[in-house]
C-alpha cells in the first residue's frame, strides 16, 4: 500500500473502495462502490452493503470537485493576507487579522478533510497535497500569533507548584553530594524542592529542572563511574550552581561551553563514557543563555535542533507540533502531520501523543475506534507501568467503542424491502392511491387492484421487520462515547502540562510520554502514569 492509501485509509479514517460519493437528502454522505437498480441505488461501502431509494438520494457526486468548492482560491487569499499581516505592525490588528485568517484556511481545511476521507484512491492523491499546503499555512499563522515563544517568556498554563519539604539550598546540597544522591528518600524530596521551587526562581529554572530529571535517578542507574564521575563531579564543583540566584544568561552560555569541553574531552579518552547525565546541565544553561549563532552551535554539539527560533530535540519539536495541533482541536492534522513529516521521529513518545490525536479523531467522527487501538498496541516500550497503561486505554476504548457497520444501534435496515418489511408493486391505474376518479369527479375504489393500491406485495424474505441483526458486533446497543467515557486527564506537573519539562527546550516530558497530562483510563483508573 502506498502511502496515499495509507493515508486514506488508516489516518483520515476514509473508505479504502474505490468510491463515488452518495449524498442523502438527510445530509448524510456514504462513500463505495455505487450501483443503481431500478429505484434502488446500493452503495458496498468498508461497513457493508447499504441500499437507498432514489428519492432518498439527493446527488451521486463522482468528481471531489463537487464538495471541494473554491479551496484553492482560498488558499491562494490566505497566503496573500498572510503576507500583509506580516507587514502590520504588533499589535491587536495584526493579531486579528491573523485570527480571522485562521478561521478562513480552516474552512478550507474541513473541505479538503472531508473530500479526501469521501475520495481515498490514490488518483486523488493530489488532495494530500493540499492539505500539507492548508497544514504549513495554519502552522505559520499559529506560530506568528504565538510567537512570543521564542523570546523566552514563561508558557503553558500556571499551576499552584504545591510546598517542598527540603529547602532549595538542601536540594542542592544533595544534588552535589554522591552520599545524599545515593539515599532515594533524600533524592525525592531534593527532586521534588527542584521542581516546586524552579517556578518561584526564573533565573535558574532550566537549571532546577535539569537537576530534577538527574536526581530521577540513582548515579548506578545513570552509570556515573570513573571519569564520568569525577566530570559531573567538577561542575558541580564551579562557581555557577555555588550562587544559582546570581545566574545571567552570559554565565549560562560560559557553563554551556565548559559542559561541552568536558564532553568532548571525556569522549576523546573514551568514546563509550557517559555523558547523558551531565549534557542534562548542558541543555539547562542553554535554555537560559541568549538566543544567537553561538547558543545554536552549542545546542547541535548537545543533540539539539534550532527550529524558528527555539531549541529542542527533534522528538521534542515533534511533540510540541503535535500537541498544538490537539490543542487546537485540530485532531486531522495532528494525524496527517505524523505520517508526513514525523516518521523519522517515530519514538515511543511521539507514537504515543499521534494515537491519542487519533483517539480524539474518532472519537469525534464516531467511528473506526480500532484505529486507536491498534495504533496504541505498535508502541513499542520496555517499562512495565507504562505497558499497563498503554493496554488499560486500549481496554476503555474497546469497551465503548461503537460499532463501524450499525453505529451501536445492534440493527440494520435491510437492503432488500429498505426498511419497509415489504416489496409492493403499485397499481398502474390508482398509481398507489387505490382510488379513481369519475367522470363526475367523484373518487371510487380502483377496480383493478380494488382500492388497494398495489397489484402485488409480498412479505421481505430477509428480514422481519424491515431490520435485521448486525453481523460485525457484539449485540450491544451503544451511543458514541464523550472522551470522559474512555478517559479523562489532569495536567502533568512535572511538565507543567506542557509536554516538554523544560520551559525553553523541548525536552519531551517522560512522565506523561509528552502529552502535558496524565490520562486516567476509564477502564481502570489505578493504571494512572505514575
Amino acid at each position: 500500500m502506498n502511502l496515499g492509501r495509507f493515508l486514506g485509509a488508516l489516518f483520515l479514517l476514509s473508505s479504502t473502495l474505490a468510491a463515488d460519493v452518495v449524498v442523502l437528502k438527510d445530509g448524510n454522505r456514504l462513500s463505495g462502490k455505487v450501483i443503481e437498480k431500478g429505484s434502488v441505488v446500493e452503495i458496498t461501502t468498508d461497513a457493508g452493503l447499504r441500499a437507498y431509494s432514489k428519492d432518498e438520494v439527493d446527488k451521486i457526486v463522482k468528481n471531489p470537485l463537487e464538495i471541494l468548492g473554491d479551496v484553492d482560491k482560498v488558499i491562494a487569499q490566505s497566503k496573500e493576507d498572510y503576507q500583509k499581516a506580516l507587514e502590520m505592525p504588533d499589535g491587536p490588528d495584526k493579531n486579528a487579522s491573523l485570527r480571522e485568517t485562521i478561521a478562513r484556511i480552516d474552512v478550507a481545511r474541513a473541505a479538503i478533510s472531508t473530500t479526501r476521507e469521501l475520495f481515498p484512491e490514490d488518483k486523488y492523491a493530489d488532495l494530500d497535497q493540499k492539505l500539507m499546503q492548508v497544514m504549513q499555512l495554519k502552522r505559520l499563522l499559529r506560530d506568528r500569533l504565538h510567537s512570543e515563544f521564542a523570546t523566552r517568556p514563561t508558557i503553558g498554563p500556571a499551576y499552584t507548584p504545591g510546598v517542598s519539604s527540603v529547602t532549595i539550598e538542601e536540594a542542592f546540597t544533595t544534588l552535589f553530594d554522591p552520599v545524599r544522591r545515593s539515599d532515594a528518600g533524600k533524592r525525592a524530596m531534593a527532586r521534588e524542592s527542584f521542581r516546586v521551587e524552579r517556578a518561584s526562581h526564573p533565573e535558574f529554572y532550566e537549571i532546577a529542572t535539569a537537576a530534577m530529571l538527574f536526581l530521577s535517578r540513582s548515579d548506578a542507574e545513570w552509570n556515573l563511574q570513573g571519569a564520568s564521575l569525577a566530570a559531573i563531579q567538577d561542575y558541580f564543583a564551579q562557581s555557577w550552581l555555588k550562587q544559582p540566584t546570581a545566574l545571567t544568561p552570559a554565565l549560562h552560555q560560559a557553563a554551556a561551553q565548559w559542559i561541552i569541553e568536558r564532553i568532548a574531552t571525556l569522549k576523546k579518552s573514551d568514546t563509550k563514557a557517559q555523558t547523558e547525565a551531565i549534557s542534562l546541565f548542558g541543555i539547562g544553561h542553554l535554555g537560559q543563555a541568549p538566543v544567537g549563532a553561538e547558543t545554536d552551535k552549542r545546542a547541535r554539539l548537545l543533540g539539539l535542533e534550532l527550529r524558528n527560533g527555539i531549541l529542542g530535540t527533534p522528538e521534542g519539536h515533534a511533540v510540541r507540533d503535535l500537541n498544538a495541533w490537539i490543542a487546537g482541536g485540530d485532531y486531522d492534522l495532528a494525524v496527517f502531520s505524523f505520517i508526513k513529516e514525523y516518521r523519522n521521529t517515530d519514538t515511543p513518545i511521539v507514537r504515543f501523543v499521534w494515537s491519542y490525536a487519533l483517539l480524539r479523531l474518532v472519537q469525534t467522527k464516531h467511528r473506526n475506534f480500532e484505529r486507536p487501538v491498534s495504533a496504541l498496541q505498535t508502541i513499542s516500550v520496555s517499562d512495565g507501568a507504562l505497558r499497563e497503561h498503554i493496554n488499560a486505554l486500549v481496554k476503555s476504548i474497546k469497551a465503548v467503542a461503537i460499532c463501524n457497520a450499525c453505529q451501536g444501534q445492534v440493527r440494520l435496515r435491510c437492503t432488500n424491502c429498505l426498511g419497509k418489511k415489504e416489496t409492493r408493486w403499485d397499481c398502474a391505474k390508482c398509481k398507489g392511491t387505490g382510488k379513481v376518479t369519475d367522470e363526475f369527479g367523484y373518487q371510487l375504489p380502483c377496480y383493478p387492484c380494488r382500492g388497494r393500491g398495489y397489484d402485488k406485495l409480498l412479505r421481505c424474505e430477509k428480514c422481519k421487520d424491515g431490520y435485521y441483526d448486525c453481523k460485525q458486533c457484539d449485540k450491544k446497543q451503544r451511543t458514541p462515547p464523550e472522551m470522559d467515557e474512555i478517559c479523562t486527564g489532569t495536567p502533568c506537573v512535572q511538565c507543567d502540562g506542557r509536554g516538554y519539562v523544560f520551559r525553553n527546550v523541548l525536552w519531551a516530558c517522560k512522565t506523561c510520554m509528552g502529552l502535558g497530562q496524565k490520562l486516567s483510563p476509564k477502564a481502570d483508573p489505578a493504571k494512572t502514569l505514575q
